[in-house]
């Protein structure tokens, strides 16, 4: 390094550079490999239930189609999705104009952070919930406002209501819930939106839709009109088995489509999550399989959980959020099995993802073992 460029590093102002909404800001963890806890268990079989993935493979016919692909990667993706967002258009009975692709519903949710939100702006949230909603709040300078989950821990919507503010631009509304697995119902979110003030976005995020098996749930398109500020986003990366591709879509207004538009990437979705998708959307059957094999290691588990004491939280989800008040040392015993668990923090509760019929097995016995360890859980 030559000694102008040592004194121009030395003399630089990094505070005075880079953004102060980004002071304090923790980046997001994925939480640990398989691998690592290999090393650290001693076991050969590890469970990865920590981040609502689908034990299962991508489906049969997007695996053949994805493959065929590969060839061509020398050339950049069709940069509006547009095979894609036809057949989404038609299977959904929505205008084309209302379709945005993402590299997963998560960058879309930047993208309506970035088109919509300016400093001193407020955004209204459950909590615990996702934890992408607080971090596009300060990202863009606004200020995150957590509402408290009610009894049961399920999204509190009238003190949602409550807690709008002039300055409240968008509302998350993460149905089923993440971290907890719950919905609101039907008649809850049409009470919501007759009252929900008209300057407020409306995004709910359906991530989890296709494994709700509850009547009571609300399809957030039913809610969607293309003129009132709702938007629903979902993605491939649960049931369709696509995480590793990074692929979303959202359903939202023109207006907040075009905005959305101007300040994506090019090219922000590539050629094998494209095809991936679109192929994956044509095997209803095996998103029925999926959801049924769901929602039977869920009984399996809660079973478990009854007979071992374990309060928990009934979920439309692939995941179950259950109580304890030794979170850190329960996370840690998992650990020694062969399972890893979700842990936030110091929070007296974990997450624990539904596995195959194999790892419900498993997972069974490995929950036993650490309620007798620990002399319960």
């Amino acid at each position: 390094m030559s000694a102008l460029s040592q004194m121009r590093g030395n003399d630089m102002d990094w505070a005075a550079l880079i953004r102060s909404e980004l002071d304090g800001m923790v980046p997001y963890s994925p939480g640990l490999r398989a691998t690592e806890v290999r090393e650290r268990s001693g076991k050969d079989v590890i469970l990865k239930l920590s981040s609502n993935e689908h034990p299962c493979g991508p489906f049969p016919s997007a695996l053949r189609a994805m493959n065929a692909v590969l060839p061509r990667m020398n050339r950049y993706p069709d940069g509006g999705s547009r095979a894609l967002r036809r057949e989404l258009c038609g299977r959904l009975g929505i205008d084309d104009q209302n379709l945005v692709v993402g590299n997963g519903s998560n960058e879309l949710l930047r993208l309506i952070g970035q088109a919509v939100l300016t400093p001193g702006d407020e955004v209204v949230f459950a909590w615990p919930s996702f934890v992408v909603y607080p971090m596009v709040a300060q990202m863009f300078g606004a200020t995150a406002v957590r509402v408290p989950l009610a009894e049961g821990d399920v999204h509190d919507l009238d003190a949602m209501l409550d807690a709008i503010t002039d300055r409240t631009k968008i509302v998350f509304l993460c149905n089923p819930n993440n971290p907890t697995g719950s919905i609101y119902g039907r008649d809850d979110f049409a009470k919501f939106l007759e009252r929900v003030p008209g300057h407020v976005l409306v995004v709910v995020d359906e991530a989890y839709f296709e494994f709700v098996t509850d009547p009571d749930y609300p399809n957030g398109l039913d809610a969607f009109d293309g003129v009132r500020p709702v938007c629903v986003l979902r993605t491939f990366s649960k049931i369709y088995s696509l995480a590793g591709l990074r692929i979303g879509y959202g359903i939202v207004p023109e207006r907040l489509r075009r905005a959305m538009d101007k300040i994506r990437e090019p090219f922000n979705v590539n050629t094998v999550a494209q095809v991936g998708a679109y192929y994956s959307l044509m095997d209803e059957a095996e998103v029925e399989r999926r959801r049924r094999e769901n929602q039977e290691q869920k009984t399996y588990i809660y079973s478990t959980f009854d007979r071992l004491g374990i309060t928990y939280v009934p979920s439309e989800a692939n995941f179950v959020y259950f109580k304890t008040d030794k979170p850190v040392e329960v996370f840690e015993a998992l650990l020694m099995e062969g399972v890893i668990a979700r842990d936030f923090g110091t929070a007296p509760a974990l997450r624990l993802g539904i596995g195959t019929p194999e790892d419900t097995v498993i997972t069974i016995a490995a929950l036993e073992r650490v309620a007798e360890k620990l002399g319960g859980i």
